[in-house]
Order: C-alpha cells, then structure tokens, then sequence
C-alpha cells in the first residue's frame, strides 16, 4: 500500500514524524543502557545472583504437576496437611491454595502491630468480655491478613454479613496460615427458620464437623456468617472431649456399634451415600463420618476390627485403607440426656395448645425411641424430617455463638453490615 502522507500541525512540521523520532531515541537509550549494564555485570562480577522465580509460571507449572498426579481420596478437614509442591493445598477440581505463611511473622514483628496487640489484650485479662476487632473499608486480603497474624498468638472466630463473604476468606486465610485445615468454615442450613423443608444431612453433619474441630483446638480460626451463629444446633456438651475412634485392630461388638451410632444421629440406610449414613451387611457396617470426606467400610473378624478402607459411595469402590476414624455425632438434633419428657418440659405451657401438625410432630418425637430399627431404648439419635427448622429452639437450644468461648477474639467483617444483616 502506498504511504500515507503525514499529517501536519498549524505550523507545517509532522507531528507522526516527531513521535516516531522521540520513541526511537528512547528505545536506542534503553538499548544502551542494558547493554552497558551487561559489560559492568559481566567485569565485576564476584558472585552469581539467585535467579528470580517467575511466581505466573511456577503457579501454572504447579498446576500441571497437580493434573497429572493421581487424585488421592482427601483426607479430613481438620486432618489434612499440605502435601504439594511449595506446602500449598490441593482443593478439588486442582484448584491450588498457595502458602503465604512467611508473611505473617513479618507484620507481627512491626512496632504498629505489637500496640495493637496491647490494646486488645489477652485472653486472661479478667473482666474483658467480647474482646474485638472491627474491620471498616478495608480490603479483604489486607483483612486477612491481620487476621491471620492474630491467630498466630490466639484462636480467632471471624464473624461475617453473609456465607459468600464467609467462603472466600477461608480461602484467604488457609493461604495466609499455610495450612487450611488451620481453618474451619461453620455454614449454615440452607432452610430458613420456621420453613417446613427436609433436613440436609450433609449440611448438619459438616456443621457438627465444624464445631468439633473448633473446640479440639486443631483449628485456629472459625469463620461464619451470622446465619451460621445464630442458627440452632447441638448443644457443647454433646460435643464430646474424647470422641469415639475405631481403630484397626480395636474389639468392638458389631451391635454395640451399631447402637453407638444410632446414639449419635446416625441414620440406618440400605446404602451409604451421605454423610451421617450407615449400612450394616453382614459383619460389614459401612459409615459416612461427618469429619470425613469419604465413607468407610468397617470390616470384622468377631470381635476385632479386621480393617478401615474409604471407598467410592458412587461405585463402592475402595480407595484408601486407613487406621482410623473418629465418630462425631451426625447430626444436630438429638433427643435431650434426661429423655423424651424433657421436650414437653422445654415446651411449658405452649405443649396444650399446639396446632395439629405440631402436635403430630411431638407425638413422632415421643415414639422414636420405640423405632424397631433401634437395638435397644435410649438412642438419642432423632428423625426430625421435615421438621427441624420449625423445632430447633426446643430439639437444639444452643446456637453457633455458645460454641465460642467469651475471652475469645472476635474479628468483625465490616460491624455495619453484620448489624444490618
């Protein structure tokens, strides 16, 4: 194609020509300068300067290694340890959660932070009762990040407006710590107070797992929503300091099992395909733990627990064999210690004047103990149906808040949002 002619300002001169120039003499100096950077570096030059590590392409060759390594079956929440290149955690789908756990130290060593850890005090100052901090304005990984260092000192309990906000810092804070299992979300039932809905056995169970690992210390930090705190649930007693654990080579009678999980919540199923499900063939009981996040299949020979192996729900298939595993209540509505009388007590006055649906809702609590799936009377476990929400102040009288001890440190997400919500 032919030239374009060059277009001129008022006074004649190429205004494309005079740019052209101006960019060519720059580039000639930047040209000169790094090849006399080259000539010095190459002279006097003592010792050879690390290589600097381009974090793109290490993320992405990362990324790959992942991909092709063969998916092992995950481990639990609260047990699970980096084992990736770099100490970062492997997330389904090859999502990769990066170890930022050198950072930390780094703002916890400044002169700012150790005057804001002074006027926060400690979790023995007596008298100090909900002991916080407010986050205003500020960006989310800076957020996090503050967090993350307090944490270092004390367990931490993140409160936040909503569960899309509560997901995406538990993401930035197992980076932050270095290990997410330091971090446990409690999310919140997806059904709303006093809406008739079936109980999810996934969401309870997990929210027990939650709880548990909170309270063992394994965790650092709790992050929720105030849906999730203010939700009923399990009270902390039903919570136990020492859970029951199966170990290979334990002895255990099969029907003491079986009644033990009955007492913790456990549903009897034909097939275990959800958490706080179990399914007895034989001298086979197999178990969907709430802290586990694959099923297991529990194999005797008499008395003694011949083996532990995780399998597949979709295809039974196995996929681990393990050592242990640690039997948590599946659920959070358990009947009370004291019985079956304990929820009309509960109820008060209120018990005589319920409608027709609620009163059929008490009279199937009333008889759950007389289920003949259970071995014997006295299994607390409790079918609540579609009847959860609208009960949840009389079957589970605590909230996520009783979990959470008063000297705790308590990180508010933006206070004017958590007051709106």
């Amino acid at each position: 194609m032919p030239d374009r002619p060059d277009a001129t300002d008022g006074g004649g001169a190429s205004t494309i020509r005079g740019r052209r120039g101006r960019d060519r003499r720059i580039g000639e100096r930047i040209a000169a300068e790094f090849a006399e950077r080259g000539r010095s570096g190459a002279a006097g030059a003592v010792t050879t300067p690390a290589p600097e590590i381009d974090f793109d392409i290490a993320a992405v060759e990362g990324e790959v290694e992942d991909a092709r390594r063969p998916v092992a079956p995950r481990r639990p929440a609260a047990a699970r340890r980096s084992s990736t290149r770099g100490g970062g955690e492997r997330r389904p789908g090859g999502h990769r959660v990066p170890d930022l756990s050198a950072l930390p130290p780094l703002l916890a060593s400044t002169g700012t932070f150790g005057a804001l850890r002074e006027r926060l005090g400690t979790p023995g100052d007596i008298g100090r009762v909900g002991r916080h901090v407010g986050l205003v304005s500020v960006p989310h990984g800076a957020k996090s990040y503050l967090a993350a260092t307090l944490a270092a000192a004390e367990p931490v309990a993140w409160i936040a407006r909503d569960s899309e906000i509560a997901d995406r810092v538990v993401d930035e804070l197992g980076a932050w710590l270095g290990d997410p299992a330091l971090v446990v979300s409690l999310e919140p039932r997806t059904a709303l107070a006093y809406e008739r809905s079936e109980l999810v056995a996934d969401e309870t169970a997990a929210r027990v797992a939650a709880l548990s690992s909170w309270r063992s210390g394994r965790a650092r930090i709790l992050v929720a929503s105030v849906q999730a705190l203010i939700q009923h649930t399990l009270a902390p007693d039903d919570l136990p300091a020492t859970p029951r654990e199966l170990r290979v080579g334990a002895r255990v009678h099969q029907d003491a099992l079986l009644r033990d999980l009955l007492d913790l919540g456990y549903s009897p199923v034909t097939e275990v395909a959800g958490r706080g499900e179990f399914a007895r063939r034989g001298g086979i009981v197999d178990i969907f733990p709430p802290s586990m996040d694959l099923p297991i299949r529990v194999e005797s020979f008499g008395d003694e627990i011949e083996s532990l192996r995780a399998f597949d729900p979709t295809d039974q298939r196995t996929v681990a064999r393990i050592e242990r595993a640690v039997l948590l209540p599946a659920s959070e509505f358990l009947l009370p210690t004291t019985g079956v009388a304990a929820i009309r007590e509960r109820l008060g006055r209120s018990a005589a004047r319920l409608g027709e649906r609620l009163t059929a809702d008490l009279a199937r609590f009333e008889g759950t103990t007389e289920d003949p799936l259970r071995p014997e009377q006295g299994s607390r476990a409790l079918a609540v149906g579609d009847a959860a929400e609208v009960w949840a102040p009389i079957l589970a009288p605590a909230t996520g808040l009783d979990h959470i001890a008063d000297a705790t440190l308590l990180v508010l997400d933006e206070p004017g949002d958590i007051a709106e919500a």
